[in-house]
């Protein structure tokens, strides 16, 4: 089943904040929910979001997660 979530964080490089952006925890869009274009990252589930919070700085993505939310 797929899963989709809104994260909320920052860009590592200018600290800008970002907030709902659109996470799936596949690789491809399965149903007609939402298409390509809303999706801003793929391959994140649920423990690693939670990963991405406990850590901040100690992933290799170019943004910190700082808090989640299921679509």
């Amino acid at each position: 089943m797929e899963r989709y979530y809104y994260i909320t964080g920052y860009w590592r490089d200018s600290a800008e904040n970002f907030e709902d952006y659109i996470v799936k925890d596949g690789d491809f869009i399965e149903d007609q929910e939402l298409n390509d274009d809303d999706v801003f990252f793929y391959g994140l589930s649920e423990d690693d979001i939670l990963n991405c919070i406990a850590f901040e700085w100690g992933t290799e993505l170019e943004f910190v997660i700082t808090e989640y939310k299921e679509y």
